[in-house]
């Protein structure tokens, strides 16, 4: 298990489930929050690292999500059914779900979705994750059709997943953003660019504002949302900052509400100085690093 440290002024809420709204909420409900790296791109199945990942969990749902305790609780999908051999689920979208231009969302989406995932023409980096899914793997290949693949919209709210084999964590996977719905009529009619501000549609609580490099990303309260009126935080603004001493810098200047991280060799000092602010978070993540062994010497195993 991995520990996640950051520093925020407040804990606060974004939208969740049957949450209630406190009181004492300031006039302006902003969050602004150091975000490492520049994201390459908002487009759910081709983006990768953390940073793309937390923007992406403001602009879209997918058919669950997860609990501050890290259980798994419906999103897009209010509910579902499992067969008695594990190998296929039933999900009911949600009849209120809708996209931010007023669409509603339908189990079409999901099956668009999943489809433009493992569909090689896409290029995602994370389509390996819907491999449980019927054909998936072939798909992958390229020596299957993208029609083969074992999801299907029983009608406009029920969406059917068949798998391969029993998956017990299917579930947790579904709130990937490999996962995501994407509004079909945008990807249409703007191509690659239907991820830019000012034609994004999304699903989520939250709608890209704004976009400028290497400077911020701004997202903003959606008003189409299921959930709208248990979300708080009316806007959010992402920085990209990939120093933690310089993030740190700006939080302690009032620049930022709520740090990625903290550097390592000021831990002692942040808890001495900033003990209130400081929150270690369990995170569950697996890291992969690769060696390289045909390099010539010195080599990274020769003792040199």
């Amino acid at each position: 298990m991995l520990k996640r440290l950051f520093l925020s002024l407040c804990l606060l809420a974004i939208t969740l489930p049957g949450f209630a709204k406190p009181d004492n909420l300031a006039d302006k409900q902003i969050l602004r929050r150091g975000n490492g790296s520049e994201v390459q791109t908002l487009d759910p199945h081709k983006a990768e690292g953390v940073p793309a990942s937390n923007i992406l969990r403001d602009l879209y749902e997918g058919l669950t999500i997860e609990s501050p305790d890290g259980k798994v609780i419906p999103g897009a999908a209010e509910s579902w059914e499992i067969s008695d051999d594990g190998k296929v689920y039933t999900f009911h979208i949600r009849k209120n779900a809708r996209w931010s231009n007023g669409d509603p969302v339908t189990a079409g989406d999901f099956v668009y979705g999943l489809r433009r995932s493992i569909d090689p023409a896409t290029g995602s980096q994370y389509s390996q994750i819907l491999a449980p899914i019927l054909n998936a793997t072939d798909i992958i290949a390229g020596t299957k059709p993208l029609e083969s693949m074992g999801v299907e919209a029983v009608d406009d709210k029920t969406l059917k997943i068949t798998l391969g084999a029993s998956t017990p964590y299917l579930l947790g996977l579904l709130n990937h953003s490999t996962t995501y719905p994407v509004h079909k009529g945008s990807v249409d009619k703007h191509g690659t660019q239907f991820s830019r501000p000012g034609k994004l549609i999304s699903n989520g609580a939250y709608v890209l504002k704004d976009w400028k490099v290497q400077s911020q990303v701004t997202v903003e309260r959606n008003p189409m949302y299921w959930d709208n009126d248990k979300t708080i935080i009316e806007q959010v603004i992402y920085l990209p900052i990939e120093e933690a001493s310089a993030e740190l810098k700006r939080y302690r200047a009032g620049e930022l509400d709520i740090t990625g991280g903290i550097p390592a060799n000021q831990y002692s000092w942040i808890m001495k100085n900033l003990p209130g602010e400081l929150h270690v978070a369990p995170t569950l993540g697996t890291y992969y690093y690769g060696f390289n062994l045909t390099r010539a010497a010195p080599g990274p195993f020769d003792g040199r």
